[in-house]
């Protein structure tokens, strides 16, 4: 029997060949401006370098390494790589490559396995060293796309990297393998939990919804190799899918975003607290004391305000500067912070006024012995930069809901009372009353 090598058939019948996979490649969307002429420009080069390729003798190491795609680059421009150049120059997609090396594989084995003139064996053997062949053609011919998608992705500060449908990382801009600080080929095929980095059971949790469900997440999370630097980055898991609807891969987009946060974070606190002291501020306070209303009136509890007034500061700030009175509304701060308890607010209104909000009062004597060692806290002498620094403090008591229910109105009432402790002698303390709104 008459028999034929794969590469002879291929040489013998190249324009068989040829023609059958033009009419496939005629309806590749990126094919439909091109002629004829332009369509086959490279498909005979092609199908002859693989044909020379398989007259090579190829030992097993050799044909294992091509199995892996690890066949070293010689450098050369060959007719695959070429052809891929031009491709992308003529707006064939990526998948319009690979279609059109798909149907030239079809032509060749379809034809080939009709022809039946070789031993059952060796076309075996010759079929698999084809489809290696073809496989290492696709990779040489998309080389271009693949290298300016890698720019497009690694000219961005941001981490891109694509996870296949088993949860594996399969490709990582250059941000991102900075970040994991693993080489990109020890990387490949490793998960977030191989990868070691932080939150790494909830990433990959999140990225296995999003396998399981086809839809895209996004959030906030951490996203680092260590727990040395812990870096916030914004994220955005999205499925891709085949026209079929199938899952081929994840692409993640992940921006670090922890300066961002740490701004926004430093602006509430502006906006917040009291530079100075740590307290909130006048309008976190005002905030603070409507929702401890509401929550008082659903619980039917009472709600004592406390205004403080500081007797004795503008001497302070007159005979030992202001950053002695500084440090000293430091530490009133504190003293008066470890007189109340977790649940109550302490806050600084400016200048040497401070207010407290005692949420969950049952009994107005529990009120009258904080005050009272809060006063005697605030008569202990201050040692300040070497000086001993003495003042007092007076303070007004108003309650909710006995005296007012709404927020201004009980503020108001406890400055009303404070006066009054000022008024009778300092360093005391003065419940709030109808005849002081009326006196006032």
């Amino acid at each position: 029997m008459f028999t034929m090598t794969l590469p002879q058939f291929i040489r013998t019948n190249i324009e068989l060949i040829v023609s059958r996979w033009e009419k496939f490649a005629k309806t590749i969307p990126g094919a439909h401006r091109m002629d004829a002429a332009a369509l086959r420009d490279h498909a005979k080069g092609i199908l002859l370098g693989i044909a020379s390729d398989l007259e090579q003798d190829q030992t097993s190491v050799e044909q294992a390494a091509k199995s892996e795609g690890k066949v070293p680059d010689a450098g050369q421009e060959t007719q695959a790589k070429v052809h891929g150049n031009e491709r992308l120059s003529a707006g064939f997609s990526i998948d319009d490559v690979i279609s059109e090396f798909r149907a030239l594989r079809a032509s060749v084995m379809q034809l080939w396995s009709d022809s039946a003139i070789t031993a059952p064996q060796a076309a075996s053997d010759e079929a698999i060293r084809f489809n290696l062949a073809i496989d290492q053609a696709v990779k040489e011919s998309l080389e271009r796309y693949s290298r300016l998608f890698d720019a497009l992705l690694s000219s961005s500060p941001d981490l891109n990297f694509i996870m296949d449908i088993r949860g594996r990382l399969v490709y990582a801009n250059k941000v991102t393998v900075r970040l994991l600080n693993i080489p990109l080929e020890e990387s490949i095929g490793k998960n977030f939990i191989d990868l070691g980095v932080s939150n790494a059971a909830a990433l990959q949790k999140k990225l296995q919804h999003v396998i399981d469900t086809r839809i895209s997440d996004s959030g906030e999370m951490s996203f680092s190799p260590s727990t040395d630097h812990e870096a916030i980055f914004e994220y955005i898991f999205e499925p891709v899918c085949n026209d079929r609807g199938y899952l081929d891969a994840i692409a993640v987009t992940a921006r670090d975003v922890t300066e961002r946060k740490a701004t926004e974070e430093e602006a509430i606190r502006s906006a917040n607290y009291d530079f100075l002291t740590g307290l909130p501020n006048r309008s976190y306070f005002l905030n603070h004391l409507e929702q401890d209303v509401k929550r008082a009136e659903r619980s039917g509890l009472s709600i004592a305000l406390l205004f403080i007034d500081l007797d004795g500061f503008k001497n302070v700030n007159d005979q030992h500067g202001h950053d002695v009175g500084d440090r000293l509304l430091q530490q009133v701060a504190q003293r008066i912070g470890r007189c109340v308890r977790g649940t109550d607010t302490v806050a600084r209104l400016g200048g040497d006024e401070f207010t407290v909000i005692l949420t969950d009062v049952n009994k107005v004597l529990h009120v009258e012995v904080l005050v009272k060692e809060m006063l005697d806290a605030l008569a202990t002498p201050f040692s300040i930069l070497g000086k001993d620094v003495q003042i007092s403090a007076s303070v007004g008591i108003t309650l909710f809901p006995q005296d007012a229910s709404a927020p201004e109105a009980l503020l108001k009432n406890a400055d009303l009372a404070m006066y009054a402790a000022k008024n009778a002698g300092k360093s005391c303390f003065s419940y709030f009353n109808t005849a002081m709104r009326d006196a006032a």
